[in-house]
């Protein structure tokens, strides 16, 4: 436990100096010798107990890259709870579903910036945050800026799959239940990653298609199968950010369209293709937007997409807008102005769900922008960017607030 001097604490302290001389502060230091010691290393547990939701928000913390972090939000108050240190350019977390764990696949450096790399696969306790076990995988981890599908937990939680890159592609797999490495698996034009079946990855490959693998209680591979292929990457790629509900994958193609993939241990399947932005709002320019572009609300079967105006080029520019579709009859509902420019988003997973944005905040007035913007361009104004977490109404996108200055470069958003 830490003892902080509060600001009102501090004037008094200061008002006592001022007034009294220094015999005074040093008779309130000799007091303050009299308190009772704080037992080192004490940790103190957390519950989940007091709060309704929480969301983790993960940092690369550029350009400070060797500490990336994990930040835990209540969205509901909008407090800070606590942080993790994952490492060097952290590619994000994997939250299992029984809620007691946070893994993070992390590379570390024996001298911090250099010297010899480690890389480790860490579980963390979801009530001390506290270290339970690491275990050591080959120092090939990807390092790269959009996070979604650089790691996955098979669906029966007892696998976790990393994505390699050294140039050459390839799939660490651990073993959970055990902390041990398994083994580690090429996969050539096959790097993202994805859950789907109890023992079963799929790995998107670069002409369209999709790699299967499924492991058996040993960890070893149980069957091989590859997809044709699905989709187009020269005419109209699909993002890597994908959101899943059941056996189905959804992922957002650069001019728009939403491809609905069925993934299990017998493979994957397109089941359905059908635009989120129409041919008007193509030539309006409207794109999809950021590095988290679609977010999920599985109860419900409502989609999220970030959107801004903007040539295809520009997918992964901030966005200004939400728009939100039903899955059921493929028709826009709703569409949210956001307050900020905004990078990524994800919703709640309860019946009454929040919409997450990370927004990137101007300290200063709307007219002082547009002035130092037609004076001196926009150099200054990106120089004082903070980001933050921003919280809306997923229902009908009510601003309800921020949680600022949250770190150099969040940018990905696990709701827990």
């Amino acid at each position: 436990m830490r003892t902080f001097l509060t600001l009102n604490s501090t004037a008094t302290l200061l008002a006592g100096f001022l007034f009294t001389g220094v015999s005074t502060l040093s008779t309130s230091t000799a007091q303050a010798a009299d308190l009772p010691e704080d037992t080192m290393g004490e940790v103190v547990s957390f519950s989940r107990q007091n709060h309704e939701r929480l969301v983790w928000v993960t940092d690369m913390n550029m350009p400070y890259q060797a500490h990336g972090r994990g930040y835990l939000i209540d969205p509901d108050t909008g407090r800070f709870l606590s942080m993790l240190d994952l490492g060097y350019w952290t590619t994000g977390i994997e939250l299992p579903s029984d809620g007691t764990r946070i893994i993070a696949a992390e590379t570390h450096f024996s001298r911090t910036t250099r010297g010899e790399r480690s890389d480790v696969l860490v579980t963390y306790d979801a009530t001390t945050f506290q270290v339970r076990s690491e275990v050591t995988i080959p120092p090939k981890r990807a390092s790269v800026v959009k996070m979604q599908g650089t790691s996955s937990l098979s669906d029966d939680q007892t696998l976790f799959a990393q994505m390699n890159f050294t140039p050459a592609v390839s799939l660490t797999l651990v073993d959970l239940e055990r902390d041990e490495f398994i083994g580690e698996i090429d996969t050539p034009g096959c790097p993202n990653v994805y859950g789907g079946g109890a023992r079963s990855f799929h790995l998107l490959c670069g002409d369209g298609s999709f790699l299967t693998y499924t492991f058996d209680e040993n960890g070893a591979v149980a069957d091989r199968t590859r997809s044709d292929a699905l989709f187009d990457p020269f005419e109209d790629p699909v993002s890597i950010s994908g959101v899943r509900r059941g056996d189905h994958w959804y992922f957002v193609s650069l001019a728009g369209d939403v491809y609905d993939f069925e993934m299990d241990a017998d493979g994957v399947r397109l089941a359905e293709t059908w635009p989120l932005i129409t041919g008007d709002e193509r030539a309006d320019e409207w794109s999809i937007s950021g590095f988290q572009h679609l977010a999920l609300h599985e109860r419900s079967g409502q989609l999220y997409l970030l959107t801004h105006q903007g040539p295809p080029e520009t997918f992964e520019d901030p966005g200004t807008h939400v728009w939100v579709f039903d899955l059921e009859t493929r028709e826009k509902v709703e569409t949210y102005e956001l307050q900020e420019l905004t990078i990524s988003i994800a919703v709640s997973k309860d019946d009454d769900p929040l919409l997450y944005g990370i927004g990137a905040h101007i300290p200063m007035p709307f007219f002082a922008q547009v002035w130092v913007y037609l004076t001196e361009g926009e150099a200054p104004l990106i120089n004082t960017v903070q980001f933050g977490l921003d919280i809306y109404d997923a229902g009908d996108g009510s601003y309800k607030r921020s949680v600022p200055k949250l770190g150099n470069l969040p940018s990905m958003i696990y709701p827990w």
